[in-house]
Parts: C-alpha cells; sequence; structure tokens
C-alpha cells in the first residue's frame, strides 16, 4: 500500500510563484506547514534565512538559529524552520539588530523590505470575513489568520486593521474607499501601489493611480495600506 497524504517538500521547478528562486542543485524545497498564511502566499521560515536574508547558508545552519530562539515574527518567537511568513508579516532577528516586513515585488514575489525598530510594534491587515457570533459581537477574521472579536460594526470586508504588536490590538481601521492608498498584492499588476481612484461593485474591482497610470484589479487583491501615503513600508522590497 502506498504511502498517505502529501508530501513535507516541493520540487524546486514547481515552488509556487511568491517564491521564484533561482533552480539550483537541491532538487527539494522546504514546504511550509499548514499556519496563518495559505501555501501559495507564505514562504517557511528557513527559506527566509537561507535564501532571502542569507543569515544563513544551509539549511542545517538556519534551522539552528531557529531552534535557539533568535527569530521573532510579529513579536512572537518562532522555532518551526517550516512555519509559513506571508504578506505583513514582520520578521525580527535581535542578534544583529535587525528589522523586515514582508512585502511584494513586481514579479508577484514575497520580499522582504528593511524598517525601523518603530515598525516592528505594528502591523496591517487586511479583513476577509466579518461575522456576528455569541453575544451579538463582530468577529473580524484578518488575512493572517487572527480572529478579532469586539464592537466592530464599522468594520467591512476589504478595509485594513492596523494592530499593535504581539498583542494585536486594534489602533485604527483603514477603509477600503475612494482616495486610501494600496498595494496590489496578486495578479500582473502585483506590488503596483497608489490611490484608490474608482472602486467598481458591478464587477468588484478597483482603479488605483499608480506611478503616473491607472491600473484596474480585483478587489480581492487590493491591500489598503494608507490613507494618503503608506503608513508602513511596502515598496522597494528586496
Amino acid at each position: 500500500m502506498g504511502k498517505m497524504g502529501g508530501r513535507k517538500q516541493l520540487k524546486r521547478h514547481s515552488m509556487p510563484p511568491v517564491l521564484r528562486l533561482p533552480v539550483k542543485s537541491q532538487k527539494w524545497l522546504t514546504k511550509p506547514v499548514p499556519g496563518p498564511h495559505p501555501a501559495d502566499m507564505s514562504v517557511p521560515l528557513r527559506i527566509i534565512l537561507r535564501d532571502f536574508l542569507k543569515v544563513a547558508r544551509s539549511a542545517k545552519e538556519a534551522d539552528r538559529i531557529i531552534f535557539s530562539g533568535k527569530i521573532l515574527i510579529d513579536g512572537v518567537v518562532r522555532k518551526n524552520p517550516k512555519f509559513p511568513v506571508g504578506f505583513m508579516d514582520v520578521v525580527q532577528i535581535p542578534d544583529i539588530g535587525k528589522t523586515y516586513r514582508v512585502s511584494v515585488d513586481s514579479l508577484g514575489r514575497l520580499r522582504l523590505l528593511e524598517v525601523g525598530e518603530a515598525e516592528a510594534k505594528r502591523k496591517l491587515c487586511r479583513v476577509i470575513k466579518k461575522q456576528t457570533v455569541r453575544g451579538g459581537r463582530i468577529q473580524l477574521t484578518l488575512h493572517d489568520g487572527r480572529n478579532v472579536v469586539g464592537e466592530l460594526r464599522d468594520f467591512r470586508v476589504g478595509d485594513t486593521v492596523e494592530i499593535s504588536l504581539p498583542n494585536g490590538e486594534i489602533i485604527r481601521r483603514i477603509p477600503l474607499s475612494v482616495g486610501k492608498w494600496g498595494i496590489v498584492m496578486r495578479g500582473k499588476n502585483a506590488g503596483r501601489t497608489g490611490k484608490v481612484e474608482e472602486i467598481k461593485t458591478r464587477t468588484r474591482t478597483a482603479v488605483l493611480s499608480a506611478d503616473g497610470d491607472k491600473v484596474e484589479t480585483s478587489l480581492d487583491y487590493v491591500f489598503i495600506v494608507g490613507d494618503e501615503a503608506p503608513a508602513v513600508g511596502v515598496v522597494n522590497a528586496a
């Protein structure tokens, strides 16, 4: 009888578009475990250290750093090399005094942008679901798997929530509306940032003014990042 269950590794030639790493001599690539981000929009922590930041020369060295508790994601120590790191996550390496935010480049690849220490204390999250729970309170599900419960009736799917780290308390709401600043997360316009010029409810698309051009994309791909400018670092990701 054959083995049951999915593979724990991926072949490099079949890696998701968010990675697009060079095809090296190694045949296999680490597969992220189930977690706060979907597999097609996340990168295993091991790959963050070895291939993205190059603070480790091998998987073994990356794992040793991770197991020692020296890496924080959103202010929380993570010791699983396969932990999925995704869009807007904050990666901290206190030993070298570096903080990074996960963004997306023009090819739709997840990339890390170095940010200041102050940005390590806050994060932007997109509302992907809203429902009423016991007691008539509102529960919001955010793009990184968090659930927030409270008197949150003004919040809508597509809005952005700015939270403090690591406790996850809500700082403010940034609505998905005309005039706000957004970044495109997926599709042919991935990585483009600009002001929301129009929201077309019939086609569920948004028009952004980006770098002098106007681009139209699915509302599901738009992540609001600020009022008149990005509230956190989201561009020039390396």
